[in-house]
């Protein structure tokens, strides 16, 4: 393989010139940069990166874009951020994470997590490079998502089996398509069981642990529950604190259940019975199912599905009262 100096030989020019094609090709006068770029191909010079992006066209950079509402430090994104980089360090690619949708530098492909109704608008005119998402909201993209209608359904289902009926709902207060069908999945499972919907029984929150705090305490002031689902289980950590302040025995009072089971069902006790989501697979299937775009522009769509599971901890206890 050719070194820069045989490429600077064979094109008759400097190495500092052929450093300057490779890294800033703007400053190189258009005659003498084609020269070096036809003799960059010719032999196959590929000594670092930016020399392998000029032959081949691509920058074997992938851009992960990450709304700025979703913490990176949350375990979901770290999760999620986990699965794509063992799976593109495979195949040699880098990410960048990002979280504004003008960005300058280009990329081979975008992942874009957790996209909201008002920015799937944006998708076509702001990207113009291959782009799966997480989430399964549009039906022209590749896409995989976790199937957060058939967690909520299993989670409010495992609840009646146990005897409750009177089962409280904390909803994330986002305009996602998760939202709805953990909405939905609720709705349906109480609908299934014959157990009426009320209004009185949910409450919208943002996600975050001292809002599930104060939003448990409203429920129980307008409302009877044995058991309480909450959206994510940092939500379920806030009810459980509201639980104590309430006087109420989780779960022997008041059973509460959560969704992510990625680690902060851990972090009190009792545990958090709850909805274990597959992000980090999400994160793999998604990085391979954009090299294989990249790769193969023309291929079928691909939108799978990934079950969640339900984790049974020591949050959730029969009903005594219902």
């Amino acid at each position: 393989m050719a070194n820069m100096k045989e490429v600077a030989k064979a094109a008759g020019v400097s190495t500092i010139t052929v450093s300057r094609v490779i890294n800033t090709p703007e400053l190189v006068k258009e005659k003498t940069r084609d020269k070096v770029l036809k003799v960059i191909g010719e032999l196959h010079y590929q000594g670092n990166q930016a020399a392998k992006a000029l032959v081949t066209k691509k920058t074997r950079v992938i851009h992960i874009f990450i709304s700025q509402d979703i913490q990176l430090t949350n375990p979901f994104a770290m999760n999620f951020l986990a699965g794509v980089s063992d799976e593109l360090s495979k195949q040699h690619y880098s990410f960048l994470v990002r979280r504004e949708w003008d960005y300058p530098y280009k990329c081979d492909g975008i992942i874009a997590m957790s996209v909201t109704a008002d920015q799937e608008a944006l998708l076509d005119e702001k990207f113009d490079v291959p782009t799966v998402l997480f989430g399964h909201s549009l039906p022209t993209y590749d896409w995989v998502d976790v199937d957060n209608y058939q967690g909520a359904y299993e989670m409010v289902t495992y609840l009646i089996k146990l005897g409750h009926k009177d089962i409280g709902l904390i909803v994330i207060n986002e305009n996602r398509q998760f939202v709805s069908d953990r909405i939905n999945g609720y709705k349906q499972a109480l609908l299934d069981n014959g157990i009426s919907f009320s209004s009185d029984k949910i409450e919208f929150a943002e996600n975050k642990e001292d809002i599930g705090y104060l939003k448990t305490i409203e429920l129980f002031e307008r409302t009877h529950m044995t058991a309480l689902f909450c959206m994510s289980d940092e939500l379920a950590l806030g009810a459980i604190r509201a639980a104590r302040l309430l006087k109420k025995n989780v779960p022997h009072d008041l059973s509460i259940a959560g969704f992510d089971g990625l680690g902060y069902e851990l972090l009190t006790d009792p545990k958090i019975t709850t909805i274990h989501q597959p992000v980090y697979e999400v994160g793999k299937e998604l990085a391979t199912i954009l090299l294989q775009r990249i790769d193969s522009p023309d291929v079928a769509l691909t939108q799978k599905m990934l079950s969640p599971v339900l984790r049974v901890n020591n949050s959730v206890f029969q009903a005594i009262h219902s």
